[in-house]
């Protein structure tokens, strides 16, 4: 995503240096636990799409990092990467997750949704978009410091999941904080080096696909559902007429292989499996039983999830629950 609108006018031209910026963590949460990186900034200047890392976490002409929550019921705080002066910002614009053209057509000039634009020494901009409505806890011209609460991460202007995309410019130019310029080298070697502090760095090292939830839900769930919170994993109960085991996963890759098992007491078992033939920014896929005439036998009921490529453990999860 190119962010249009309001927030673009506010650039600054002051002199400045590569490097002169140091950024710390833009959201309030444990990363690979309650929050993650979704996409990177595209670095190749084709048609073509790859991250800073030569991966292809991101798409063509996305200019920024996003970093994504669970649901929209999550509830994480957004906060300066580093200390400055608020020049602009943006509140009111409805949380909506956009999903047909139609929703695509009314987020033109407002993309960025709810938003804040921080200036920094030396001409570095850091640009903070989709936030929750109603949650912008700051005002223009006010100076802050780094980690101060800006708002909550939402899904407000073209937002297809709940996450905040952070844009960097150093002097009107877009700056990937990982390193080098978005859509400026093919091989992306990330010439520019990492803007990111030692913490940052540490949180943010890259991360070969990752595991959004892997748990039990007593049916089907549709990817709609556990994005808009509607529906919520648990404990397998004697009452429930399904136990289906459930992995939730984002930036697999084409020729991934994905199982998912269910495995209970008295040989209960159930299987499923798929290989991807392109890319999938996220992937749901399930496994399950119905509740036998019986009721469902007592002792211990695990899923478990394996993501390879090529024979090799790209991702893998196991959980387990108890009915009595």
């Amino acid at each position: 995503m190119k962010v249009t609108g309001f927030l673009v006018a506010v650039l600054l031209a002051s002199p400045g240096r590569a490097g002169d910026i140091e950024l710390g963590l833009p959201v309030v949460c444990t990363f690979g636990t309650d929050c993650w990186i979704q996409q990177y900034a595209d670095h190749d200047p084709s048609a073509d799409a790859r991250d800073y890392h030569c991966g292809q976490q991101t798409y063509d002409d996305h200019d920024g990092t996003d970093f994504r929550v669970l649901n929209t019921a999550s509830k994480v705080d957004v906060v300066a990467s580093s200390e400055g002066i608020v020049k602009a910002l943006r509140d009111g614009v409805d949380d909506r997750l956009v999903k047909t053209d139609a929703d695509r057509d009314q987020m033109k000039s407002r993309e960025c949704g709810n938003g804040v634009v921080i200036d920094h020494a030396d001409g570095w901009q850091t640009q903070y978009c989709h936030l929750r409505k109603g949650s912008v806890a700051i005002k223009a011209g006010d100076r802050i410091t780094a980690g101060a609460k800006l708002g909550q991460v939402g899904f407000s202007g073209m937002a297809a999941f709940p996450h905040v995309h952070l844009l960097v410019r150093h002097r009107g130019e877009v700056h990937d904080p990982f390193g080098g310029k978005p859509n400026g080298d093919a091989n992306c070697t990330a010439a520019g080096g990492n803007l990111w502090n030692t913490t940052a760095a540490k949180a943010l090292a890259y991360r070969d696909g990752d595991i959004l939830e892997a748990a039990f839900y007593d049916a089907p769930p549709q990817l709609n559902d556990l994005e808009t919170a509607k529906v919520e994993s648990g404990k397998p109960q004697p009452s429930w007429p399904t136990i289906v085991a459930t992995l939730w996963a984002i930036n697999l890759s084409a020729g991934d292989r994905i199982d998912v098992t269910l495995q209970g007491p008295a040989g209960l078992v159930a299987t499923n499996m798929a290989t991807l033939d392109r890319n999938k920014a996220q992937y749901l896929l399930f496994a399950g039983r119905k509740k036998p005439k019986g009721g469902w036998p007592s002792g211990t009921y695990t899923g478990s999830a394996t993501v390879t490529h090529d024979g090799m453990i790209r991702l893998r999860r196991e959980w387990q629950a108890v009915i009595q």
